[in-house]
Protein backbone atom coordinates (compact mmCIF):
# COMPACT_ATOMS: atom_id res chain seq x y z
CA UNK A 1 0.00 0.00 0.00
CA UNK A 2 1.23 3.52 -0.83
CA UNK A 3 1.89 5.85 2.07
CA UNK A 4 -0.66 8.72 1.84
CA UNK A 5 1.96 11.23 2.95
CA UNK A 6 3.87 10.82 -0.33
CA UNK A 7 0.87 11.26 -2.61
CA UNK A 8 0.73 14.78 -4.00
CA UNK A 9 -2.31 16.41 -5.54
CA UNK A 10 -2.29 16.41 -9.29
CA UNK A 11 -1.26 19.56 -11.08
CA UNK A 12 -4.22 21.28 -12.69
CA UNK A 13 -4.05 21.67 -16.44
CA UNK A 14 -4.65 25.41 -16.04
CA UNK A 15 -1.51 25.64 -13.87
CA UNK A 16 0.93 24.45 -16.53
CA UNK A 17 1.35 27.88 -18.15
CA UNK A 18 1.85 29.74 -14.83
CA UNK A 19 4.34 27.06 -13.76
CA UNK A 20 6.26 27.41 -17.02
CA UNK A 21 6.22 31.23 -16.92
CA UNK A 22 7.21 31.46 -13.25
CA UNK A 23 10.06 28.99 -13.69
CA UNK A 24 11.31 30.89 -16.76
CA UNK A 25 11.08 34.17 -14.86
CA UNK A 26 13.25 32.68 -12.11
CA UNK A 27 16.04 32.45 -14.67
CA UNK A 28 15.36 35.87 -16.17
CA UNK A 29 14.99 37.76 -12.88
CA UNK A 30 17.93 35.93 -11.33
CA UNK A 31 20.12 36.85 -14.29
CA UNK A 32 19.05 40.48 -14.12
CA UNK A 33 19.80 40.53 -10.37
CA UNK A 34 23.32 39.19 -10.90
CA UNK A 35 23.84 41.46 -13.92
CA UNK A 36 22.86 44.64 -12.10
CA UNK A 37 24.85 43.59 -9.03
CA UNK A 38 27.90 43.06 -11.23
CA UNK A 39 27.41 46.35 -13.08
CA UNK A 40 27.28 48.21 -9.75
CA UNK A 41 30.40 46.43 -8.47
CA UNK A 42 32.43 47.28 -11.60
CA UNK A 43 31.06 50.83 -11.43
CA UNK A 44 29.06 50.77 -14.66
CA UNK A 45 25.97 51.72 -12.64
CA UNK A 46 25.55 54.00 -9.64
CA UNK A 47 25.27 52.40 -6.17
CA UNK A 48 21.57 53.25 -5.90
CA UNK A 49 20.91 50.69 -8.66
CA UNK A 50 21.60 47.98 -6.08
CA UNK A 51 18.04 48.58 -4.83
CA UNK A 52 16.82 47.59 -8.29
CA UNK A 53 19.01 44.47 -8.17
CA UNK A 54 17.54 43.46 -4.82
CA UNK A 55 14.06 44.04 -6.21
CA UNK A 56 14.82 41.56 -8.99
CA UNK A 57 16.04 39.08 -6.39
CA UNK A 58 12.74 39.51 -4.53
CA UNK A 59 10.87 38.84 -7.78
CA UNK A 60 13.00 35.72 -8.26
CA UNK A 61 12.15 34.51 -4.75
CA UNK A 62 8.45 35.17 -5.36
CA UNK A 63 8.52 33.24 -8.64
CA UNK A 64 10.21 30.32 -6.85
CA UNK A 65 7.48 30.42 -4.22
CA UNK A 66 4.73 30.60 -6.85
CA UNK A 67 6.21 27.72 -8.84
CA UNK A 68 6.61 25.61 -5.70
CA UNK A 69 3.05 26.23 -4.58
CA UNK A 70 1.62 25.44 -8.02
CA UNK A 71 3.45 22.11 -8.29
CA UNK A 72 2.60 21.20 -4.69
CA UNK A 73 6.16 20.60 -3.50
CA UNK A 74 6.81 18.68 -0.30
CA UNK A 75 8.56 19.99 2.80
CA UNK A 76 12.03 18.97 1.69
CA UNK A 77 11.69 20.52 -1.75
CA UNK A 78 10.24 23.71 -0.26
CA UNK A 79 13.30 23.97 1.98
CA UNK A 80 15.55 23.34 -1.03
CA UNK A 81 13.85 26.19 -2.91
CA UNK A 82 14.44 28.52 0.06
CA UNK A 83 18.10 27.49 0.17
CA UNK A 84 18.35 28.10 -3.58
CA UNK A 85 16.88 31.60 -3.21
CA UNK A 86 19.25 32.44 -0.36
CA UNK A 87 22.16 30.97 -2.30
CA UNK A 88 21.33 33.12 -5.32
CA UNK A 89 21.24 36.16 -3.07
CA UNK A 90 24.61 35.41 -1.45
CA UNK A 91 26.53 34.13 -4.47
CA UNK A 92 27.49 37.54 -5.92
CA UNK A 93 28.68 38.67 -2.47
CA UNK A 94 30.93 35.62 -2.24
CA UNK A 95 32.31 36.05 -5.76
CA UNK A 96 33.21 39.69 -5.26
CA UNK A 97 34.60 39.04 -1.78
CA UNK A 98 36.93 36.37 -3.19
CA UNK A 99 37.86 38.60 -6.13
CA UNK A 100 38.72 41.41 -3.73
CA UNK A 101 40.85 39.09 -1.56
CA UNK A 102 42.79 37.79 -4.57
CA UNK A 103 43.29 41.34 -5.82
CA UNK A 104 44.59 42.44 -2.41
CA UNK A 105 47.00 39.51 -2.15
CA UNK A 106 48.44 39.99 -5.62
CA UNK A 107 48.43 43.76 -5.81
CA UNK A 108 50.74 44.46 -2.86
Amino acid sequence: MIDPSVIRPEIAVNDFLPIFVSSALVLVFGGVYVGIYTAVKVKLLKPWAMVVAYSFWALTAYCLYLMGSLIHVGDFTAKALVVAAIGLFLLPFAVYYMQHQVHEENEH
